[in-house]
């Protein structure tokens, strides 16, 4: 079989890569090792943000793009079909504890200084938000209005399922062999596990497993442990519904350790914690994340009062996501040094990317053009290469 593209990775990095490239008229194969959105995609906070982004101008950016694009996308074919929830975030400080007020007060200048839509907001605000939230006395919030919630494996399923439309293949069960490649490395096909697939591009979408596959690929075992992408574990409890309403925005804190919650897809809520992460690095035995997801609860019905914390912990969905982290923070992606036809997106926050390098990516392969803002972020940037 003979294809212009083929991309390896079926997330939502990989999914909605494919869909651009696709919709540029190449003809295009998606090849998944297991089933779509089998790995990270479907266990993650699924926060669609810049807001969050505010260390380096660039980076921003490009995730504000990411929000943008998921706006034209919900215009197209409906909020409810990919699977978008346009709640809006608030974050809160309390305005007795400086640290994290002054904190969220800097993150406000910031954002407003890089054109990203946000307001702060006071208690009266808050209280006509999120009218059954508890907030501490003298809190203050900082609006994000278009920051979103993704359901992601629906998102990243209905991409694969335009590919299918505009007539590409999606190809699950089947892992990435071998990267072929005449004696000028220039890319001539990719065996997988099902045959040879002929193509002159190859898109590497692998998240927390590029190292591995890259190693695979190309047959130098030094990018497993070498190549600067590692793996973060994050801990995700899904509570079984909540009452309708009950919370409305997606909500994050640092008020006595970082903390974030949304209305999830399933009626009930979505809950995590930078802190609760960091102990599930070196202990992710049941009895670790049922105490560390017991006190996520215990945090969610001090500000809600009516939900009913430690005593859903066994109807909960305890899950790990295991997030894909470059070494500087900042994406990877584009052209491959030494192979010609070969690309590669390595990202965290790929949820709130996922439509912009993905159209950016169509655009190296198809029409050879590194846009402007992916310059930054290109693999040359990385210790040898």
């Amino acid at each position: 079989m003979s294809f212009d593209v083929v991309v390896v990775g079926g997330g939502i990095i990989g999914c909605t890569s494919a869909y651009y490239l696709a919709k540029k008229g190449l003809k295009v194969a998606l090849v998944e090792q297991g089933k779509l959105t089998g790995g990270t995609s479907a266990n993650n906070f699924s926060w669609v943000n810049g807001t969050s982004k505010t260390s380096d101008a660039a980076y921003h950016r490009l995730n504000a793009i990411g929000v943008d694009m998921y706006d034209a996308l919900a215009e197209e074919f409906g909020a409810d079909v990919i699977g978008m929830n346009p709640c809006g975030a608030i974050s809160f400080a309390n305005g007795s504890d400086p640290a994290p007020f002054d904190a969220q007060n800097k993150q406000a200048q910031i954002l407003e200084g890089l054109g990203y839509e946000c307001k702060s907001v006071g208690m009266n605000a808050l209280i006509a938000l999120e009218p059954n939230i508890n907030w501490p006395e003298a809190s203050e919030g900082l609006l994000s209005p278009t920051d979103k919630c993704l359901n992601a494996p629906v998102f990243a399923n209905f991409m694969a399922a335009q590919v299918k439309r505009l007539g590409g293949k999606v190809i699950e069960d089947c892992a990435a062999v071998a990267l072929e490649a005449d004696d000028d490395g220039v890319v001539t096909g990719l065996t997988t596990e099902q045959g040879m697939l002929k193509t002159a591009k190859v898109v590497v979408a692998t998240g927390p497993n590029t190292p591995e596959v890259l190693a695979e690929l190309t047959g130098f075992e030094g990018f497993a442990s070498r190549f600067p992408v590692g793996k973060v574990p994050g801990l995700l409890v899904t509570t079984p519904p909540v009452e309708p309403g009950l919370l409305r925005h997606l909500i994050y804190t640092d008020c006595g350790g970082e903390f974030h919650m949304f209305p999830d897809f399933n009626g009930g809520i979505r809950i995590g914690s930078d802190d609760t992460d960091g102990k599930i690095i070196d202990d992710q035995s049941p009895e670790n994340l049922r105490n560390l997801a017991r006190g996520l609860l215990k945090r969610v019905q001090d500000l809600l009062p009516g939900f009913a914390g430690e005593e859903c912990l066994d109807e909960c969905k305890l899950a790990i996501g295991i997030r894909a982290y470059p070494e500087d923070g900042h994406s990877i992606v584009g052209a491959f040094p030494a192979a010609e036809g070969l690309y590669l997106i390595a990202t965290h926050s790929g949820i709130t990317l996922a439509p912009a390098l993905g159209s950016m990516m169509a655009e190296m392969v198809a029409d050879g053009v590194v846009p402007e803002v992916l310059v930054p972020f290109g693999v040359k940037r990385l210790k040898g290469f």
